[in-house]
């Protein structure tokens, strides 16, 4: 019968918990940098708006939230957003990941985003002349594309 409850109640720990061991006296590294520090403050700040704005129910039934809240939550967001924004990618380069694992070209080891992007558009399935054109579409796209119609 409780079922529910309890499922939410270990999740809304479990974010709790998470939240906490991110803080840095947690860590086993320090950063010595302040920026660093800054930063990893905003990502920890940017996590838990996070959570509240995916779960706010409990929030509004046990009255710790009222009408407007979420506005300013959404706000806030904005705010954090706008201060990480300027140095996201250096913030995805900080640990170091395999390019298998990332299947991205951003952050990847060789750091030519472009080239890379280039190069899967040249090779992908999609662009060669091996069946993956559809039928009919050179006979009757192709022209009105040319403007030969």
């Amino acid at each position: 019968m409780f079922a529910l409850g309890l499922l939410k109640m270990a999740l809304a720990h479990l974010y709790v918990v998470a939240l906490k061991m991110a803080e840095l006296e947690h860590l086993d590294f320090k950063p010595k940098c302040a920026k660093l520090l800054e930063h990893s403050e905003n990502i920890r700040i940017l996590y838990g708006l996070y959570q509240l704005q995916k779960d706010q129910t409990g929030l509004y039934e046990s009255g710790y939230f009222s009408t407007g809240s979420m506005a300013m939550v959404d706000a806030a967001i904005k705010l954090v957003l706008a201060r990480i924004r300027p140095q996201i990618v250096p913030l995805a380069e900080v640990v170091p990941h395999p390019d298998q694992l990332l299947m991205s070209a951003i952050g990847n080891s060789y750091g030519d985003i472009y080239e890379t992007h280039l190069e899967w558009a040249m090779t992908s399935r999609l662009n060669d002349d091996k069946g993956s054109i559809p039928y009919g579409y050179m006979e009757y796209i192709m022209p009105i594309l040319q403007g030969k119609l």
